[in-house]
């Protein structure tokens, strides 16, 4: 059995994963399918608990010296009647008390050309297009041993000790080992636009909610001359927007952010130009089958409330790293890489099943809201974030922490 792990997709949790089994000393191979790292309106929000983790490998301080980007201490919500600081960051971590809003198309070729250095093979423009299983079998039965993927229409195969599926939410690594999705419930759509950001424009928190009736506008700092605005809408209503075109998108705006609205009147000029992130809340009945294992919104779809989607894919891909590269670099069998494999699961889903439970909650309750319109957030949270010190314990214990050890560097 060869020895190498072959990740397919280079999401944060892929790229991540890739390279600490190179820095541990493990062939690994990354396959994306796309030919860059650009990623729009993806999870940019990096947690303080996973900061501390990257700072541990020696990485995150030369990623926020080198790698342009936004600190937010602050998640606030804001109503017509006052501004609710939900949830203070600044107590979250004595090396990092911020989040790090830092997008994907930086971050993630940041990330994987530190991977290269330890002699991962990262490869662009690879479609995953089958699994290869032992003996030819192509029912499913047997263990997986491989990939074929094709580049510029040229088909390859690789074989493989184990293969990751990071692929995200619509995975083919997942549908091709016969892996099932069952939604949990989510009630909202989120449209996202980028717009450009000046230097006058009024100081924000980075993470910031703007209560309306019938739902919420998001704006996020993206830095680099961009703001990322965001609109919720009903799930499944997209149609409906369609067909009443952008001028009531940019009518919500113009009711909480008129500064911007102009902005937007220009920029934003049919509903083509927005992106939809239906809003998905999954899990699968197994995140393993012999040979194969599954990891992030591959694994796990959550909602974008709380930012953590890609805290909880790194937070995958560090545990995972931690029960492979001793197995692999001590030449295990397949029996010892599929046990290996499948206590990432056994570890990581009680974190993940948590946080999905919480947002099931705040999506239904958020639901409820817009169809009554009430504006703002639930009154429990009002009147909590009014006592001394709440946003401040809110903030220790939000966010992703990765308690997971750090992997030695592979010498020799």
């Amino acid at each position: 059995m060869d020895g190498r792990v072959v990740v397919v997709g280079g999401g944060p949790g892929g790229v991540l994963l890739t390279y600490l089994l190179a820095r541990g000393g493990v062939a690994v191979t990354l396959l994306e399918a796309r030919r860059d790292f650009a990623r729009r309106f993806r999870g940019d929000t990096l947690a303080p608990g996973v900061l501390e983790y990257l700072d541990d490998l020696g990485l995150a301080r030369d990623l926020l010296a080198e790698v342009p980007h936004t600190r937010s201490e602050m998640f606030r919500w804001h109503t017509p009647a006052k501004t609710y600081d939900l949830v203070d960051y600044r107590g979250a971590s004595r090396r990092f008390p911020f989040f790090a809003l830092i997008p994907q198309a930086r971050f993630l070729p940041w990330l994987a050309a530190r991977a290269e250095a330890f002699g991962a093979q990262v490869c662009l423009g690879a479609r995953f297009s089958a699994l290869v299983r032992s003996g030819g079998d192509d029912d499913g039965e047997g263990r997986v041993v491989g990939v074929e993927y094709t580049v510029d229409a040229v088909t390859h195969r690789l074989d493989a000790a184990l293969v990751v599926g990071s692929d995200g939410r619509s995975s083919k690594v997942r549908a091709a080992a016969g892996i099932t999705a069952t939604e949990l419930g989510a009630s909202l759509d989120l449209l996202w636009f980028a717009v450009e950001r000046r230097d006058d424009d009024p100081a924000y928190s980075g993470l910031d909610l703007f209560a309306r009736p019938g739902g919420t506008i998001a704006l996020l700092d993206q830095g680099a001359g961009e703001w990322q605005v965001g609109w919720s809408i009903p799930a499944g209503t997209y149609p409906a927007v369609r067909e009443g075109g952008v001028g009531p998108l940019v009518d919500a705006v113009a009711s909480v952010l008129p500064w911007l609205a102009p902005r937007l009147r220009t920029a934003l000029t049919s509903v083509n130009d927005l992106t939809l992130l239906p809003v998905r809340i999954t899990t699968v009945d197994s995140w393993s089958r012999p040979g194969v294992v599954l990891l992030g919104d591959a694994a796990h779809v959550v909602s974008p409330v709380g930012g953590n989607g890609i805290n909880l894919a790194l937070a995958d891909a560090a545990e995972l790293a931690n029960q492979l590269v001793g197995p692999l670099r001590a030449g295990a069998g397949p029996e010892e890489v599929d046990a290996a494999a499948a206590r990432l699961e056994a570890v990581r889903r009680p974190d993940v099943e948590a946080e999905q439970r919480r947002q099931v909650r705040t999506e239904q309750a958020a639901a409820k809201r817009n169809a009554s319109g009430v504006v703002g957030p639930p009154t429990a949270l009002r009147v909590l974030s009014a006592i001394p010190g709440f946003s401040r314990l809110a903030g220790r214990r939000v966010g992703v922490r990765v308690p997971a050890p750090v992997p030695e560097i592979a010498s020799g």
